[in-house]
């Protein structure tokens, strides 16, 4: 049976049954097993779960308008479980594969990784300053909301879901104790839900991206935008996954999609003001961008340079994350031309960099016989390991057309020795300089050589850094209180 015949299959059970009776019973089963481990969950995915609701929304109620069961929805997540046994990234050579994990890391890797603190207070000193003073407008005007304000209301909203009751919706009432005027009140449920009539539309409008049936199936959620349902008085919250992972990038997803050109180099500036000043906080030296400038007149750099006693390691900074197409359909042309403006771009300068390392007479007096290793770090997680695994999945065709004709070496970084940092895995790894000293190079040298090998090999740097120990990072942990501080006092004030 093709994957359309298939995907019929799930599309006829869906329209025989009334559309909210489905999404809301995915909806308590997601509340269910969010406070569950993976392996708990009786067989039921969030993602699945997920994907039947949007499904719900576009077809549910075209042949009839039966309440749905517990049964019923089961026998539609079966439906799925049969659409979802092929991808076409399992034909082929171990780089298929790795397109294969990709697309599932994507899918599912978000609904394994909790909220921290640190996720709110990135955002907060990304978006301070004189510096941000113009997105900061923009996210005034665009929200009605400042973004302090916003974010404490959906660290408010979330509270109501992650404790053991069974609550499965929050009123407007939920943000009296804390003061906010009705006005407010309206713009956060602007940001954060659709009424239902307004959620078929939005699916109608999100479904035109792709008809591929089998890349629709592993999207993430567009949900993730609006997390709340409205029903007449009631926001039901579609799950905690999905409203936790919209607080983890709130400010960069709604000033991206409110202003998609001009927001991204913006943006891109305060990223890397905010990894720079991670590394001044904890007293890490390196070399700035503009003293490699005076370096190497005239040359391409990276944005810096960090001096180790036995290692030097490039930093190329993105403020970006991975296309959402790429995310689903990663053929090398599609990475090609969706990284083009950023990891490709990184890799060009990384091998700039290494080649005036290595050749020139400033480059290895700098150099001075130490191991060069690369960071790329960008704000979202990419899931692209390292650079053997790019390379040999789409990179060595574009770098190589760079390369060659400047007479530039490929041999003088190692590939493996370039991994790829989301900003959550740079600040683990400041994380464990405060407990352990500096020993980026001995972490950095261990995840190539466990990279090496099958066995211990790693998708995310994150995944490396586990076993090292860690300690908070002060500046970021103070802005966190004083934002829960804040509303401690508003909801004391109104008691």
């Amino acid at each position: 049976m093709s994957t359309f015949d298939e995907y019929k299959v799930l599309r006829n059970r869906v329209r025989k049954y009334d559309t909210l009776s489905i999404v809301l019973l995915c909806i308590n089963k997601l509340h269910e097993i969010s406070k569950k481990a993976v392996h708990e969950n009786g067989g039921y995915y969030p993602w699945h779960l997920l994907y039947l609701i949007k499904i719900a929304f576009l077809e549910g109620g075209k042949n009839g308008n039966k309440r749905a069961t517990m049964g019923d929805v089961n026998n539609a997540l079966n439906d799925i479980n049969h659409l979802g046994r092929d991808s076409r990234f399992l034909e082929g050579d171990e780089r298929s594969l790795r397109k294969f994990l990709r697309t599932v890391a994507f899918q599912q890797f978000w609904f394994q990784r909790q909220i921290s603190s640190f996720d709110l207070a990135r955002q907060l000193v990304i978006f301070e300053g004189d510096a941000a003073a113009e997105l900061n407008d923009q996210f005034l005007t665009t929200t009605g909301l400042e973004i302090n304000t916003f974010l404490q209301m959906l660290i408010a909203a979330w509270s109501g879901f992650i404790d053991n009751s069974d609550r499965r919706h929050i009123t407007r009432g939920w943000f009296a104790p804390l003061g906010f005027n009705e006005g407010v009140i309206d713009s956060f449920f602007n940001l954060v839900s659709l009424p239902v009539e307004c959620t078929f539309d939005f699916f109608e409008r999100h479904y035109e991206t792709t008809d591929d049936k089998l890349l629709q199936l592993t999207e993430q959620t567009p949900l993730k935008q609006y997390p709340f349902l409205q029903i007449n008085e009631n926001y039901h919250c579609y799950s905690p996954y999905v409203l936790q992972e919209k607080i983890k990038h709130a400010i960069y997803d709604i000033l991206k999609g409110a202003y998609p050109r001009r927001f991204p180099q913006a943006f891109g500036v305060l990223f890397e003001s905010y990894i720079i000043r991670l590394m001044d906080e904890n007293d890490i030296a390196y070399i700035p961008e503009a003293r490699l400038k005076e370096i190497f007149p005239n040359k391409k750099v990276c944005d810096a340079v960090i001096e180790l006693d036995d290692a030097v390691v490039l930093i190329e900074i993105k403020g970006v994350e991975m296309h959402p197409y790429a995310r689903i359909n990663p053929t090398n042309a599609v990475l090609n031309r969706e990284l083009e403006s950023s990891i490709v771009k990184s890799f060009k300068q990384i091998y700039e960099v290494g080649n005036l390392l290595t050749t020139t007479d400033q480059g290895r007096a700098l150099l001075n016989n130490r191991e060069i290793f690369a960071l790329v770090v960008t704000y979202k997680e990419m899931y692209l390991s390292d650079g053997l695994d790019v390379w040999e999945e789409f990179i060595s065709e574009p770098l190589l057309q760079y390369l060659t004709p400047r007479d530039m070496n490929i041999d003088c970084i190692p590939l493996r020795n370039i991994i790829f940092a989301s900003a959550s895995a740079f600040e683990q790894l400041m994380k464990i300089v405060v407990a352990n000293g500096n020993i980026i190079s001995q972490v950095l040298r261990r995840a190539v050589e466990d990279n090496a090998i099958p066995e211990t090999k790693k998708y995310l740097l994150e995944m490396h850094l586990g076993s090292y120990p860690q300690q908070p990072l002060r500046f970021l942990e103070e802005i966190f209180d004083n934002v829960t501080e804040e509303l401690e006092a508003k909801l004391s004030h109104q008691v």
